[in-house]
Order: C-alpha cells, then sequence, then structure tokens
C-alpha cells in the first residue's frame, strides 16, 4: 500500500472531517481486521499492523506492535506518521504527530492521536499485481468434479484474475468455491474460498482454447489477507529494484 498524495479536488470529495465518521471508519476497519500500513515520515518504510482500539474519550487509537524492532523504533522516532489501509475495496488514509509507545490489555501497542481529518479514496480498486511467468502463482479450486489448477495471472488483496485450459474444467460467473488454495512462491500454500466474477474464452497463439475468470477473495482471513499483501510488496519491490 503506498501513501496517496492528494490533490484540492481529492480533498474536497473524498476527505472526511466529522469526528463520528471518522471513528464509525476506523471502528469499521478495526472490526474487520483489516491490515494496515503504517509509514515514517520518509514515506518509504513501513510496517504492517492493525488497529486494535478506538478510545476517542482519550482522544487516542492503539494499534498493535509489530515483530520487526527496527521498523519499530524507526515509527517511534518519526516526528510524523501516516497509516494506510482499505475497507470494502475504498482506500483509507490518515496521518498523525508523535507516534507513542504503550500498552492495551496487557500487550505492547502504538497510541497516536485520533486524526482530525481521514481519507476514503473511492477513486481505484485494490493494485493488482501481473504475476510472474518464472515464479508462477498456481490456484486450486474445489469444483464438484474435483480440484481444477488454475494459473494466477494478477492477484490483489481483493481477488485474482486465473486461466485454465479448457480440459480442466470450466467456470461460470456467479459460482462460490470453498477449500481452495493458493500458492505463494517464496511465501506457501494459504486456504481461502473464492466467487466468480467474470469469465471468457481464450485462444492462444498455438490454438490452444484456454479459461479466463475473473475471481474475488471471500472473507479472506486475516492473515491470508496479510500474506498476500506481503508476496505483493515483495515482488513488486524486486521489480523496481531490477529497473532503477
Amino acid at each position: 500500500m503506498k501513501i496517496e498524495l492528494l490533490t484540492s479536488e481529492d480533498s474536497n470529495r473524498y476527505l472526511v472531517r466529522h469526528p463520528a465518521e471518522i471513528e464509525r471508519v476506523l471502528r469499521d476497519v478495526m472490526r474487520d481486521k483489516g491490515i494496515v500500513a503504517a509509514y515514517g515520515e520518509n514515506g518509504k518504510d513501513f510496517l504492517l499492523t492493525a488497529i486494535v482500539a478506538v478510545e476517542p474519550r482519550e482522544d487516542a487509537i492503539y494499534l498493535g506492535y509489530g515483530p520487526d524492532d527496527k521498523l519499530n523504533s524507526q515509527l517511534l522516532a518519526a516526528n510524523n506518521a501516516t497509516f494506510a489501509t482499505t475497507h470494502d475495496q475504498v482506500r483509507v488514509q490518515f496521518s498523525c504527530g508523535q507516534v507513542e509507545r504503550a500498552t492495551h490489555e496487557n500487550h505492547p501497542t502504538f497510541r497516536i492521536a485520533m486524526p482530525r481529518e481521514l481519507l476514503r479514496l473511492q477513486r481505484r480498486e485494490y493494485y493488482r499485481l501481473v504475476t510472474s511467468v518464472v515464479n508462477p502463482v498456481k490456484c486450486m479450486i474445489n469444483t464438484e468434479q474435483g480440484m481444477l489448477e488454475a494459473l494466477v495471472v494478477d492477484i490483489s488483496i481483493g481477488g485474482v484474475g486465473i486461466l485454465a485450459y479448457q480440459e480442466s474444467g470450466e467456470l461460470i460467473a456467479g459460482e462460490t468455491f470453498h477449500g481452495c488454495r493458493i500458492s505463494l512462491p517464496g511465501s506457501g500454500e494459504f486456504a481461502l474460498s473464492l466467487s466468480v466474477c467474470t469469465t471468457f474464452e481464450i485462444t492462444l497463439k498455438n490454438g490452444r482454447h484456454t479459461h479466463r475468470a475473473g475471481c474475488q477473495f471471500i472473507d479472506l482471513p486475516p492473515s491470508v489477507e496479510t500474506e498476500i499483501q506481503r508476496y505483493i510488496i515483495r515482488v513488486d519491490r524486486e521489480r523496481r529494484t531490477r529497473y532503477i
């Protein structure tokens, strides 16, 4: 998740300034256990966390402490910080001044002041990563006819675009599949559920017919969302480094 730079139009259309609405959005993110990327003032290094408490009476938000001591220290040393997440496919972003170390229910946390404004950016969908041909991402879809092996051609924390040969089976828009598995190179294999949103046929240059489908994740577990986000960030960084 990258920090969004605002234009004057963005400020007028997408900034939320009413305290009750800001509190509602933050509580929604907390309730759904949304993954939050926390950036220090350099806007480059970040850690992944989650909101664990929203306390308007204290004028405070508490976020989980990260496992990386170096990143934790960088965030605590920053004069300001920015937090980015998504909720219901809408980007949510807010900033604060100094981040403090605190405890909440006997667990170490970050404590920040309640934001005076919050960005709810609806002009873009999730960032979608085109997957590698060299290190392919595989998805096993649990159909009534058995497991259908598909190649993931793009992925986001919202869903995947997949490609399967017609002889392996055909997916229909509107179908839902539970007990599926996705293998992320360098990260592992994870269980999830999929809903098929769109389908169409593609004929390859060799004349072979394939089946393309766009699928949405259903109730993606926070732990799996974190792994997908980390995979996307890692691959994106590797590609950027390659061309710098």
